[in-house]
């Protein structure tokens, strides 16, 4: 879930001019929403989902992401925490089916951006980073039908096979790990279609790769680098709109329980604030099936903000309780920012954090990712 749609205004590898902490007037539901999509392929209606083929690209849409976020642990109970997102966005929906325009090596029908983030919590460092490249070159890419995604020296390699590798750096972080998938994809929506606005094409395909085991190596600032493992999560859409007028973003939960249960959901905000009814998740426990989850079985309630030096405000705290699909005990958890200030620094600003969930007592029980979009005007 991002903004990818931002690219399609940029127009070239440059991103938009910005002074400083302020942002340009680009808000997520403009990014993903009512530009001129005429030729470009719609998700309107459910498909197949084939794997490890849709690993891969899916040319003909506007809007492509590889997402990936983690928690990491070093050898003396260091804390890390990872988000690195590649975007793919359709120039013009003619050049992805244009053989002449594919006969030269330099030719673009594709712009790519990438977004990076390290949080190091035991240094009391966060920092992101991101790259515009055209494809043209060789410069960046993603191979066809699935293997390997890149931005100059940036990858996420090996997509065919069950062990994959990602190599990325932030600031004079280099971050150098293998990803194990431990679970089977899972799709999102219904059967993988995500209806987000409520026009037809209003939505994405939508996949999750809900727990990776992770092992690698964290080489920080200093020179020193850290052995470390921990567990990731990868989200894959493509579509070419999303977000309606009357959608402001989105509250987005990547959660994974040390019982093997794992949970999406992503609260769409209207203007005004309220939760939109199109809001759903996913119900993942480790020893059933996956289940949709409505709204009306998830209270998601903000518990305390906190301002970014940017001047955005966000929530970094939340009270969140779900009534499983199917029964079971209702479930009712603390989920907190590892740290506040985890801020993008880029063209569209975001917060993309990890957290821990706690239980009733305070204890942790599991830990994750939240991604909120939409609060430029604090």
């Amino acid at each position: 879930m991002l903004l990818v749609g931002l690219l399609a205004a940029c127009g070239g590898a440059e991103p938009p001019e910005r002074a400083d902490a302020e942002v340009t007037g680009l808000r997520v539901s403009e990014a993903l929403g009512g530009e001129d999509t005429t030729g470009f392929r719609r998700a309107d209606a459910p498909r197949a989902f084939e794997f490890p083929r849709d690993h891969g690209p899916h040319p003909g849409f506007r809007n492509e992401w590889w997402y990936l976020t983690g928690n990491l642990d070093g050898p003396e109970g260091e804390r890390f925490a990872f988000h690195v997102t590649f975007f793919r966005v359709g120039l013009a929906p003619a050049l992805a089916g244009d053989t002449a325009w594919h006969a030269s090596a330099w030719a673009s029908p594709d712009l790519w951006m990438v977004h990076t983030a390290v949080l190091d919590r035991d240094a009391g460092f966060h920092a992101s980073a991101e790259r515009f490249v055209r494809d043209g070159g060789g410069l960046a890419g993603a191979t066809e039908p699935v293997g390997r995604v890149w931005a100059e020296d940036w990858e996420l390699a090996g997509l065919e096979g069950e062990r994959w590798t990602l190599r990325f750096t932030v600031e004079d972080y280099v971050l150098s790990l293998e990803l194990e998938p431990a679970r089977e994809p899972v799709l999102q929506g219904e059967a993988g279609l995500s209806q987000k606005g409520p026009e037809p094409g209003d939505a994405s395909y939508y996949y999750s790769m809900p727990r990776i085991a992770v092992a690698g190596e964290v080489r920080r600032a200093s020179g020193v680098a850290l052995d470390v493992t921990g567990q990731a999560w990868m989200d894959r859409e493509w579509s070419t709109s999303a977000l309606a007028e009357d959608q402001a973003g989105w509250d987005w939960f990547a959660l994974q329980l040390d019982d093997g249960l794992d949970v999406m959901y992503y609260q769409l905000r209207r203007l005004d604030g309220e939760a939109h009814a199109l809001s759903k998740g996913r119900w993942m426990p480790a020893d059933a099936g996956d289940a949709l989850l409505e709204p009306e079985q998830v209270q998601l309630e903000p518990t305390r903000y906190a301002t970014q030096p940017s001047g955005n405000r966000y929530p970094v705290e939340w009270s969140l309780r779900i009534e499983p699909p199917g029964g079971g005990p209702v479930r009712e958890w603390t989920v907190v920012a590892v740290r506040e200030e985890q801020e993008m620094d880029t063209v569209v600003r975001y917060w993309e954090g990890a957290v821990d969930i706690l239980d009733a007592d305070g204890e942790p029980v599991g830990r994750g990712f939240v991604e909120l979009t939409g609060y430029e005007d604090g």
